[in-house]
């Protein structure tokens, strides 16, 4: 009889009570107390709940609780006092018969974790079982989600740069073979046939990287021919190292071109600077804290990446250091209450790589001839110079110079600068070029993705740089995104003022609005104002006002659509003159993917206004080695079809043949990877020895991987002089028992180039022994112990469990030290030391795999007197 202040009542006696064995993958194998009644097994609510963590709070009563799954506004409430149940805010009745309330916890039917939860549980009452099934997502399944990504992460960290060697380094070539980008284009018209072609090729010389590009253009028996930025560039290894200010990072010879804050001049000379080849990446630090709910969990993400996490001490208060880094950094933290609550807060900064370190150094010197044209060269001297310092990290100033007539009528030419970030998110520009203008711009990019961006210049009305004849110009672009009866979309408003020497002046806008309603995007833009220069006598003759509409549909790729319109991009366009008073042009625009590899488009446009129409189709297919595309245009008046290929050839040291592309690839790398079983054990491919064709590699940064079929991994489209993290996927290994000797290491990727990457791989060792306990002088074999292995150089370990007879063995073991011990908290448990208390040695790099066996450990009862005769 159980007696309560508002009730009194009898509960029937379970049959029996027994427990349970539950095993799910997100809660591991853990035993249940469960209450029968007949056949049907009573579960414990309250525990069942804390294992899955679905947060609760008792009720008046004390013997009920509450809370709110699956969503926060989901409400329930069990409570066998009051006998009130409540499902997603709805109240009804708790039916006596299918709860218990036993001394430690509230039992409950099968029936009600469904009703309430969505919870499903299965008994076998034979094997003394509990299966489970949730049509809701459960809190521990996120919750493990969350830990296994803290722990890669806290792996990542305990690893580090420095436990990974650099395997591959830089290794500069006298002469290196390369690549050659090229394009053929072919067009014929109603006014003739043309010839363009654009061959751009990069090799590596005396240890630089040389590069240059033809272009060439046959039309009516003539051809013109002009080559642009032939230059041969040295970096120096201070130019692979953007977190160092070093004294000189590279130095170019060739067509160059200038730094200038503004009108840059094209030269044939030489540059040198000390700005690192390879962008820097992390500026600052930034301190982001907040209070929340005591003990909550607290995540760092940095473009949705997971790079901190910590909880929140006993009055709520978090603290983060977060990186800064150069471009648009989007900083968000998120919050895991003890309550499951989870709150979000995003923010973003934005770093232009203007802005320098504290302390930092950076500048540039460009010096020779000015090419005006491809066969034109001037004969006096131009120069630029400009330098820049690092004030703190959220200020840096500038300083130049121009000498040479093709900056203006002076020798010289001063130019000041300064960058700062205000608040961390507000950017402010000033560049003063004295004697031709002085310009101010701050712009703002909030999380929101609200951004704002100001301009103002004054210009000197006497300078070469003011072409229109202007005192000032001012503009102001802005955007804010906007919700509308659900749906998500945008507004841009932008304006212009710019005031001329005769004083007058001239204002020009445009508004910007666009949405999505399901798969339609929809868009209306404005413009208004007058174009070009200001012309006094017939002010109207500049101005304009043009409203533009369009829509676009893209079909879904679902299986009730037709195969050949799955996925079809359609968009149509409208354009009406508000000055004229008049429609001005209507298009249609059809586009499809075709063979997976291949583009279709097709497109309508009607000039109204001048009753001229052109319609257009083109066909554009990737290949594996080369890109093709072919394109037909008829006007009202003549026609015009085109048809050009284009591609990339890349010398391949390793197969010495040469690589076929779709893509280009000049200023760009690649590796060509050769995974082999190395079997006189020299670490190097030699012939004969099996190459292994898998596709078992990954990068730390994007990346074109390609299988060959001579079995070699080719890898393109990489930075030159970039550092990439090589892993090897042993589990992308067609045999289970290959594994390399490192599994992890840092190469260079060679300019212009491809280079060769050997991994040789051995079979993997295995190990075996026996742990005996010591009783009176006997070795008996002890079963059921964890052995802990773990590899030098690594943090976590693998557990081996000892056999009935104290047997163990492992296999799959990469090359390498290792230790292995008898776990300490069983040892601890057992009374027992360990002999050795570390068993040390190592897997060898052989082809036929290591075998190492007889690996005894002998466990003693751990006595005063033992400890005193050790």
């Amino acid at each position: 009889m159980l007696i309560t202040a508002n009730s009194a009542f009898a509960q029937k006696e379970p049959d029996g009570e027994v427990l349970l064995n539950f095993n799910y993958p997100a809660v591991g194998n853990v035993y249940l107390n469960g209450l029968f009644f007949g056949d049907v097994a009573y579960l414990p609510l309250g525990e069942v709940l804390s294992l899955f963590y679905i947060p609760t709070d008792k009720t008046a009563s004390g013997k009920g609780l509450q809370g709110t799954f699956p969503a926060k506004n989901d409400n329930w409430l069990i409570d066998p006092i009051t006998n009130e149940l409540t499902i997603k805010g709805k109240t009804g009745k708790l039916n006596a018969d299918k709860y218990y309330i036993g001394e430690l916890d509230l039992f409950l039917h099968p029936d009600y974790f469904y009703e309430v939860f969505g919870i499903t549980f299965t008994v076998n009452s034979y094997a003394l079982s509990v299966s489970m099934k949730s049509i809701n997502p459960l809190p521990i399944e996120e919750r493990k989600k969350r830990e296994s990504i803290r722990q890669q992460l806290q792996n990542r960290q305990n690893q580090g740069e420095t436990s990974i060697p650099i395997l591959y380094g830089r290794n500069r070539k006298t002469f290196g073979l390369g690549v050659f980008d090229y394009n053929l284009a072919y067009t014929n018209t109603n006014l003739g046939n043309n010839l363009g072609v654009s061959f751009n090729a990069g090799m590596e010389l005396l240890g630089g990287d040389l590069q240059g590009t033809y272009q060439g253009n046959y039309y009516q028996g003539n051809l013109l021919s002009n080559f642009a930025g032939v230059r041969w560039r040295y970096v120096l290894p201070g130019g692979l190292q953007p977190d160092r200010n070093v004294g000189l990072a590279s130095i170019s010879v060739g067509q160059v071109s200038t730094t200038s804050f503004t009108n840059g001049a094209n030269l044939v000379g030489v540059s040198i600077t000390n700005n690192p080849v390879i962008p820097r990446l992390e500026l600052d630090s930034f301190v982001i804290d907040g209070t929340t709910a005591p003990d909550s969990e607290v995540e760092l993400l940095i473009g949705g990446q997971l790079v901190d996490f910590t909880r929140a001490n006993e009055v709520g208060y978090y603290r983060f250091n977060a990186p800064v880094t150069y471009g648009t950094v989007r900083l968000s933290t998120r919050v895991y209450t003890p309550t499951g609550e989870v709150i979000i807060q995003d923010r973003q900064i934005q770093v232009p790589f203007s802005f320098l370190p504290k302390g930092f150094v950076g500048y540039n010197f460009q010096s020779g001839l000015p090419q005006f044209t491809s066969d034109s060269l001037g004969t006096n001297l131009v120069t630029h110079a400009d330098i820049a310092y690092g004030l703190s990290n959220a200020i840096t100033v500038r300083a130049g110079v121009d000498q040479g007539e093709i900056f203006g009528d002076q020798s010289i030419y001063p130019v000041f600068g300064l960058s700062a970030r205000v608040f961390q998110q507000y950017l402010l520009n000033i560049d003063a070029l004295p004697d031709r203008y002085y310009r101010a711009n701050g712009s703002v990019f909030y999380a929101s993705n609200t951004s704002i961006n100001a301009q103002y210049t004054e210009y000197n009305p006497n300078s070469a740089l003011n072409f229109r004849g202007q005192v000032r110009d001012a503009n102001l672009n802005t955007f804010f995104p906007l919700k509308l009866f659900g749906k998500f979309g945008g507004f841009r408003l932008t304006g212009e003022r710019i005031w001329f020497n005769t004083g007058e002046g001239v204002n020009n806008y445009q508004v910007d609005f666009n949405t999505q309603i399901n798969r339609v995007v929809f868009r209306v833009n404005y413009r208004g104002g007058r174009r070009g220069i200001l012309i006094s006598e017939n002010p109207t003759q500049n101005q304009f006002g043009l409203l533009t509409t369009s829509l676009t549909y893209t079909l879904p790729r679902t299986p009730g659509i037709p195969v050949y319109v799955r996925g079809m991009f359609l968009r149509g366009q409208y354009r009406y003159s508000t000055l004229l008073e008049q429609s001005e042009s209507i298009s249609i625009l059809l586009s499809q993917t075709l063979f997976k590899t291949g583009r279709f488009t097709m497109g309508y446009d009607r000039q109204l206004a001048l009753k001229q129409s052109q319609f257009q189709v083109g066909f554009l297919i990737d290949f594996k080695s080369l890109r093709s595309s072919s394109q037909f245009s008829k006007r009202t008046e003549g026609y015009s079809a085109q048809q050009s290929f284009s591609g990339s050839l890349a010398y391949d040291p390793a197969g010495k043949t040469l690589i076929p592309s779709n893509r280009d690839q000049i200023t760009r790398s690649g590796v060509t990877v050769r995974l082999f079983v190395d079997t006189n054990e020299n670490e190097i491919f030699d012939e004969g020895e099996e190459i292994i064709p898998a596709k078992a590699v990954r990068l730390d940064r994007s990346a074109s991987i390609l299988l060959g079929s001579d079995g070699l991994l080719r890898i393109t489209q990489l930075q030159s002089y970039w550092k990439y993290r090589l892993d090897i996927d042993i589990a992308a290994l067609p045999n289970p028992n290959l594994a390399p000797k490192i599994k992890s290491f840092y190469f260079i990727a060679e300019p212009n180039r491809f280079r060769a990457i050997d991994i040789p791989l051995y079979q993997t060792g295995v190990i075996d022994g026996t742990v005996f306990f010591e009783k009176d002088s006997d070795l008996i074999g002890q079963g059921g112990l964890r052995l802990i292995l773990l590899k030098e150089g690594e943090t976590e370990g693998e557990v081996i469990r000892t056999f009935s007879d104290g047997s163990f063995y492992s296999y799959g073991l990469l090359p390498g030290k290792y230790t292995l011990q008898v776990d300490p908290m069983q040892l601890e448990f057992m009374e027992a030391i360990s002999n050795p208390d570390k068993l040390k040695f190592e897997i060898k790099a052989l082809a036929d795999g290591d075998y190492l066996e007889g690996m005894n450990i002998v466990l003693k009862i751990n006595s005063p007197d033992l400890n005193k005769d050790n």
